[in-house]
């Protein structure tokens, strides 16, 4: 007998859950096209054994509601709000990859006195660095030709940005190329990790009967907002990544980060190379002293 889903009715909409562990909160907040799987199987049962871990599922994906609108990070990060007030979490420890970095880059800028510390693991902040910026053309030719190599032939003329790509390859009929394995730092999204055609599917959902597509381009913070956030932070980029763009803007306007650049790694390190990641990232809590609270002068900021 399957276990009931543990949903929280939230912000207009219920969010999926899991929750594991004892101690510190920690939340984890997963990217685009992905769901609270890429953490479950890794990050969850290493850090809760020391701390209370919560991830969840993005409006619109894995197995939380997906209304029609409502998918800009400001309001993803309203969601985040709720939910944390749902489980009576007071204070958190903060991890998002890709845009879930955003989301809780937002959240914390708008509730300081809700975070002890954030992680961005290739946080992807499009107001800092514009999807399709034109200064990507190596990056999504190598997608192009690794796909080549699976079989999987993108049209020419395909915008080059991750949303086009991702959709492409979400198409059923790749479906048997996204199963094979593949050696390498290259990342195939809906493959073997994470239900891939449930996964696929949704993803094509969210894209073809919401908002999302226009909205998750709007708003996102500016650098002087940014650097407000004076929290511990720590920056975790792939050495590969195209993001780095946006990690060289987060360092130079967020007082008290630190960054690592991790050596031959892609976007998706966090899963591919999950002791890595995780070593860097309870090394920072430990360092931090993620269990010292917030200081009264904070809390009265939210």
């Amino acid at each position: 007998m399957s276990r009931p889903l543990s949903l929280a009715p939230v912000n207009g909409t219920h969010l999926h859950f899991q929750r594991l562990g004892r101690g510190p909160d920690v939340v984890l907040v997963h990217g685009l096209a992905a769901n609270l799987a890429f953490w479950y199987l890794k990050a969850v049962p290493a850090l809760a054994s020391e701390r209370r871990v919560t991830v969840y599922d993005l409006r619109g994906h894995g197995r939380s509601a997906m209304p029609a609108g409502g998918y800009s990070p400001a309001v993803m990060a309203e969601d985040l709000g709720a939910l944390l007030d749902h489980l009576g979490i007071g204070c958190v420890d903060l991890v998002g990859h890709s845009f879930g970095g955003a989301v809780a880059l937002e959240y914390t800028a708008r509730h300081p006195g809700r975070v002890r510390t954030l992680t961005l693991a290739d946080a992807t902040v499009y107001s800092l660095q514009p999807l399709d910026s034109g200064h990507d053309w190596s990056y999504w030719d190598a997608w192009r030709r690794e796909l080549d190599s699976l079989g999987i032939a993108l049209p020419k003329d395909l915008p080059k940005v991750a949303y086009g790509l991702l959709e492409e390859i979400a198409d059923p009929r790749w479906r048997e190329a996204r199963q094979r394995r593949h050696s390498g730092e290259f990342f195939v999204p809906f493959g073997l990790w994470n239900g891939a055609r449930r996964t696929a599917e949704r993803w094509l959902q969210l894209l073809r009967t919401t908002a999302a597509w226009k909205e998750l381009h709007e708003g996102g913070l500016g650098l002087e907002e940014i650097r407000r956030v004076d929290h511990p932070t720590l920056l975790i980029f792939g050495e590969r990544s195209r993001w780095l763009g946006t990690c060289r803007l987060l360092q130079d306007a967020m007082p008290r980060a630190e960054t690592i650049i991790v050596p031959g790694a892609g976007h998706f390190f966090p899963l591919l190379k999950p002791a890595l990641f995780l070593g860097h990232l309870r090394a920072f809590l430990e360092r931090v002293g993620a269990d010292r609270g917030v200081p009264a002068e904070r809390r009265a900021q939210q």
